[in-house]
């Protein structure tokens, strides 16, 4: 489908990393694209953190991503810092996937959280996962109509379709006609071959960033842009930071700042 080159998987061997591992085999054959199974270790000797110890995580994930049909794996392992080194294996044109597991958890982010340093830090799109549906069947779009959110519809309107999954179109509003003239003039700015195939999910009664957290047991990936995940506005209330923090669904953080 074009939309990535290539899929970085991290991998720790805990539950949250084999979600990850899951949900990435399932993307690369759907997207006919390679896999990197990436492992970190931090300190090289450190009881169940040295090399063998990554080795055997990116030996179990390579099993996984074969078993799944993706038909071409490389292992990396790696001693530093899981955060630093997952950005750096992340190039361009390559989607990252990770367990957001820890998202959720401020604990966990005042600890040094990987999931949480990705999320301001990437160069690449990222999917922070959640669950493994038994089938992709709804994809959320979230917009609020401007430039930066059609870049992240766009994304997702593509990956949508190479996963067979619905794409619908979320958006916030005070009013539903408000958020239905939001979606139509979305409609008009992707110009996508068929719109018939749009869903519509207008959300009302609370914060953009609440609704969308509401909404995200209806989908099976939600998508929205990293506009507000790094400077000043993560502090000001913003809603991608909210959304990717509390969000309880597989999660397609987009790019679209650089």
């Amino acid at each position: 489908m074009g939309c990535y080159q290539r899929i970085i998987v991290g991998t720790n061997g805990s539950e949250s990393a084999q979600t990850a591992v899951a949900v990435a085999g399932e993307f690369a054959v759907r997207l006919d694209v390679g896999v990197s199974a990436v492992s970190v270790w931090k300190e090289a000797g450190r009881k169940g953190t040295d090399a063998a110890w990554a080795e055997q995580n990116t030996v179990a994930a390579a099993d996984v991503l074969l078993g799944a049909g993706v038909t071409e794996v490389t292992r990396i392992e790696l001693e530093g810092t899981p955060g630093a080194l997952l950005l750096e294996a992340a190039e361009p044109g390559t989607l990252l996937i990770i367990g957001g597991g820890s998202l959720g958890s401020s604990k966990a982010r005042l600890l040094g959280s990987t999931a949480n340093h990705v999320s301001h830090h990437s160069q690449t799109d990222v999917v922070f996962t959640h669950k493994i549906p038994k089938r992709w069947t709804t994809v959320g779009l979230t917009t609020d109509g401007s430039a930066s959110s059609l870049t992240a519809v766009r994304r997702g309107y593509d990956l949508a379709l190479a996963l067979g999954a619905r794409p619908f179109l979320v958006t916030s509003a005070k009013t539903d006609d408000d958020g239905a003239t939001t979606l139509i003039d979305v409609e008009g700015e992707i110009a996508v071959d068929d719109p018939e195939l749009f869903g519509r999910d207008v959300l009302t009664g609370v914060p953009a960033a609440e609704a969308i957290c509401n909404a995200g047991w209806k989908y099976d990936l939600v998508v929205i842009g990293n506009r507000g995940m790094s400077g000043p506005a993560r502090l000001l209330g913003s809603v991608a930071n909210k959304v990717t923090h509390d969000i309880d669904t597989n999660l397609l953080l987009v790019n679209t700042t650089h």
